[in-house]
């Protein structure tokens, strides 16, 4: 069975730079046999703005998020896929508000045991991350870097991250830059590389 990725675009641009290097990379994973689907995070139909902590994920056996509307659909889609990458610019030392509100609902799909460890349906998936930023890296990237490396590492799974910084360029054509859509070929043929380990 051939392996499969989502992309979960963050940014409320459908054509900005991000999207295009996470084209980039989605090509280099496809001449790599690796199927890529995509989440438009920021175009999701919601009943409720991110999660309501009614915590009746963590009551039921089920992983997954129990108020119907497309944000929870998006959710329980994402353990289908062997590999998840988030891909985002950077707003203002995070993620824009709309991909919070999925990131929020993924708390359905972990469930805490007695003794603090988490189970997950992602356990062993990579999480990645693509990323683009106006700004530099330092105190920039780094802190959106960490806010997804972290819930990798506590879920137990892998992860990998191509940013780049000082990204300057009008929205879509940082992908014309070859050194850029080199970088981004390269996360895609790294992340398949992992998935076919």
């Amino acid at each position: 069975m051939s392996k499969k990725v989502v992309f979960i675009h963050a940014s409320p641009r459908k054509n900005g730079n991000t999207r295009a290097l996470a084209g980039a990379a989605m090509a280099a994973l496809a001449e790599a046999g690796v199927a890529s689907g995509e989440i438009d995070a920021p175009r999701l139909e919601f009943k409720h703005p991110g999660c309501l902590a009614c915590y009746k994920c963590q009551q039921s056996d089920q992983f997954g998020c129990h108020v119907d509307d497309g944000l929870a659909h998006a959710v329980a889609s994402l353990p289908d896929y062997d590999a998840l990458v988030l891909a985002s610019p950077v707003y203002w030392f995070s993620y824009p508000a709309q991909v919070k509100m999925l990131i929020d609902r993924m708390f359905s799909l972990i469930k805490f045991t007695e003794s603090h460890d988490i189970l997950s349906p992602l356990k062993g998936k990579p999480l990645a991350l693509l990323a683009t930023a106006g700004g530099a890296m330092e105190e920039n990237m780094e802190m959106l870097e960490t806010l997804w490396r972290i819930p990798a590492k506590r879920v137990g799974s892998p992860f990998l991250s191509c940013l780049f910084p000082l990204c300057h360029y009008q929205p879509g054509e940082a992908v014309n830059d070859p050194a850029l859509a080199a970088r981004a070929g390269e996360f895609g043929k790294k992340l398949a590389a992992m998935l076919h380990a």
